[in-house]
């Protein structure tokens, strides 16, 4: 297997750029030479990599056979162009777009919870990597399954406007300005008001009321977890700050856990904190803990006082630092050691 290989990573501009740029210069990821790619109209720019200023290239004549592994960070809609293309190249491609999500052939992984589904990979090849929320949720829910077994999950995410896009954090910053100014506020990347308001429910809903991201969130849960067969009901809201993300967990295990139990099991979890203390400031929320920190927060855990099988949490993370580019380095760290 590799010590190192050459890497592009595709989609380094915009939100995810800084974040991008801080992770890599904060671990190793046994990236031998890294290329940084982005659409043509906004390539061109430069971004520091280990103190070298480094120019982004343009997607539409980077030439993909110089490297092995392509990080493919960009929209979905980008990912379905050209991810065929890249790996008609030659490339290996980590894909958290989420456009190859729906193909259920290809290995869904969480780099702390599920390493096991890379086994039997062999490149060229494409591996998907679910969002944010999936990420979290399946890190506070996979020690729960290995101890004592889940029966169905419930969850409700708390998701700021950089789960959208950029235009659902520009639209808030702007209505915010306009309401704090006394003027009626624009209109946004939503439906109604984003700022001082709560949005529970992005796009149209299919027949059984749940949005398209509430379903593919039980969806992927249930894949990652390789749980097929268990209840996943979620509720999707969006919350007016600009970054960071949160949810409640309400599941109901197969046997009983006690609170100290999965205190202990989750502080040693890779990818998790725990911080639950009755003391006044003791929980985690996405400002104070989660920002620019690679785990996931876990506190206000409890069990039901009526139901001793079910189990409730609180769960925050940085969506873009942890949701989207670590859990993606890691996954390539995970493929050069142990794959290509």
């Amino acid at each position: 297997m590799s010590e190192s290989c050459d890497v592009a990573i595709v989609g380094v501009t915009g939100m995810i750029g800084d974040v991008l740029i801080d992770v890599l210069d904060d671990h190793d990821f046994a990236i031998a030479k890294l290329y940084l790619v982005d659409e043509e109209n906004v390539a061109g720019g430069r971004l520091m990599y280990k103190g070298q200023s480094q120019r982004v290239e343009p997607l539409e004549r980077f030439d993909f056979s110089q490297v092995r592994v392509v990080v493919f960070l960009g929209s979905a809609t980008v990912g379905r162009n050209w991810i065929p293309q890249i790996l008609a190249a030659g490339c290996s491609v980590i894909d958290a777009s989420g456009s190859s999500r729906s193909n259920s052939h290809i290995p869904m992984v969480v780099a702390d919870a599920n390493p096991q589904a890379l086994q039997g990979f062999a490149g060229p090849g494409l591996v998907a990597c679910p969002d944010s929320q999936v990420v979290q949720a399946v890190l506070a829910l996979q020690p729960v399954l290995q101890e004592a077994g889940l029966q169905s999950v419930t969850i409700a995410t708390y998701q700021s406007m950089s789960t959208l896009d950029q235009q659902a954090v520009e639209g808030l910053a702007l209505q915010t300005g306009k309401l704090l100014n006394g003027q009626p506020p624009e209109a946004g990347a939503l439906a109604k008001q984003a700022a001082f308001n709560l949005i529970p429910r992005t796009g149209e809903v299919d027949e059984h009321g749940f949005t398209e991201d509430e379903s593919r969130l039980g969806e992927d849960v249930r894949r990652t977890l390789a749980l097929p067969g268990i209840s996943v009901a979620a509720t999707c809201v969006v919350v007016p700050v600009f970054y960071g993300t949160a949810a409640v967990l309400q599941l109901r295990t197969r046997e009983p856990l006690s609170v100290k139990r999965l205190g202990t099991l989750l502080r040693k979890s890779p990818g998790v904190k725990l911080l639950d203390k009755p003391s006044a400031d003791g929980y985690p929320t996405p400002v104070t803990e989660a920002t620019g920190s690679d785990s996931v927060w876990i506190g206000r855990l409890r069990v039901d006082p009526v139901d001793p099988l079910v189990l409730n949490m609180w769960i925050v993370s940085d969506n873009l630092r942890k949701g989207v580019v670590l859990n993606s380095l890691q996954t390539l760290r995970l493929l050069i050691k142990d794959y290509l």
